[in-house]
């Protein structure tokens, strides 16, 4: 926009100058033909010439002496005089007349657009700026109202008939829609979860008391899994419920692992190391659930050593595994799809997540030369 209006200015006053640019040289000329019909006529009367006219060839410009062709008046701008001559029988007669207030008049005219032109420049950055941010402003009020309603905060209906105005709407409603779907999908899951624990226990039980043997083994083998499976899911809807109920405050991370790690009894499963780190905003509550769900799925789908590193305001867990499958580092964590070579629910890197979404932390799932690698990142203070 800032672009677009110094380039009309600029031009328009190009085209406006060059027309009062003529228009005074039109004038000019004129001036110094009349001027130069006095001298004729002052010469016939055997009058002086004045100074600004002469009867002497020599004097006029070259460019005037070889346009002149025996009788019609001449006229010729050198850039400080304009110039009137006509060759007679008596000879040549020339007069001139000084265009310094043409000069003047080109010089106002440049400073003026100039001028225009920096104005211009400053009301349509000024008025795009304004326009831009309300835009942008509303933009950002849409996707606000998206966070708070997937977040089950009641936020103000958004008016209006404009496209910003649908789009906000439409994202709300979707956004209203999932929010939904996610939970009545988690109410589904606890329920199931409590239903089922009851004789899943009672399965496990009547379980260890089978005879020793490779049916037995299986048998626990399978019982222990969905147990673990049911816990899980009871851990999401518990993450689920208590995630509107985060309060971040701010800590040093370095300290606040360490503290967790212990209090996780974490301390013989996995290598600590700490480095230089910073304070961050955190949930101490929801990152050693965090953590002790990345060290568990580490161990269960990957191979030891457990490395937990702690550098500036992200915590990295490593495992020596074959790392994460193709689709989960495309797509994310999904439930109840497969994670590593062993497969797996999926549902503990979910609680993770939900967990994390707290109090505003980040994953970031890779894999390197050592393994899989599952990183959190948190927000730092300041």
């Amino acid at each position: 926009m800032t672009v677009l209006a110094t380039t009309l200015v600029v031009g328009a006053g190009a085209v406006f100058a060059q027309t009062a640019i003529d228009g005074a040289t039109g004038q000019l000329r004129q001036q110094a033909l009349t001027q130069l019909d006095e001298m004729i006529a002052t010469q016939a009367f055997g009058g002086a010439l004045p100074p600004q006219s002469t009867d002497d060839p020599s004097v006029l410009p070259a460019a005037l002496r070889s346009a002149l062709d025996g009788g019609s008046a001449v006229t010729y701008d050198d850039g400080r005089w304009m110039w009137a001559a006509r060759d007679q029988a008596s000879g040549v007669i020339a007069t001139r007349v000084d265009n310094t207030p043409l000069r003047i008049q080109w010089t106002n005219l440049q400073r003026t657009f100039l001028v225009a032109a920096v104005v211009a420049a400053v009301v349509a950055a000024v008025g795009s700026w304004v326009a831009a941010g309300r835009l942008t402003a509303r933009l950002r009020r849409a996707a606000r109202t998206v966070d708070e309603t997937v977040a089950g905060r009641v936020t103000a209906e958004v008016r209006g008939e404009d496209e910003v105005a649908v789009l906000s709407r439409g994202l709300a409603d979707t956004a209203a829609a999932l929010a939904r779907s996610l939970d009545h999908e988690r109410a589904i899951s606890a329920e199931v979860a409590h239903d089922l624990r009851t004789p899943v226990t009672a399965l496990v039980g009547a379980a260890e008391l089978l005879p020793d043997g490779p049916d037995a083994a299986r048998v626990r083998r399978i019982t222990g899994r969905l147990r673990e499976l049911l816990d899980d899911l009871l851990d999401l809807s518990r993450a689920a419920h208590e995630a509107s109920e985060a309060r971040a405050v701010p800590a040093d991370l370095a300290d606040t692992v360490r503290r967790l790690v212990a209090d996780e009894g974490l301390g013989d499963r996995l290598d600590l190391r700490a480095g230089v780190t910073s304070t961050v905003l955190v949930d101490p509550r929801h990152l050693g659930r965090a953590l002790a769900n990345l060290v568990t799925n580490a161990e269960r789908h990957g191979a030891l050593p457990v490395t937990v590193e702690v550098d500036g305001h992200t915590v990295a867990v490593q495992d020596a595994g074959p790392g994460f499958p193709p689709e989960v580092l495309r797509d994310g964590p999904r439930r109840f799809g497969a994670l590593g070579s062993h497969g797996g629910s999926g549902i503990g890197l979910a609680i993770v997540l939900q967990h994390l979404a707290a109090s505003g932390a980040v994953l970031r799932l890779e894999n390197t030369e050592r393994g899989a690698r599952a990183t959190i990142e948190l927000r730092p203070v300041g």
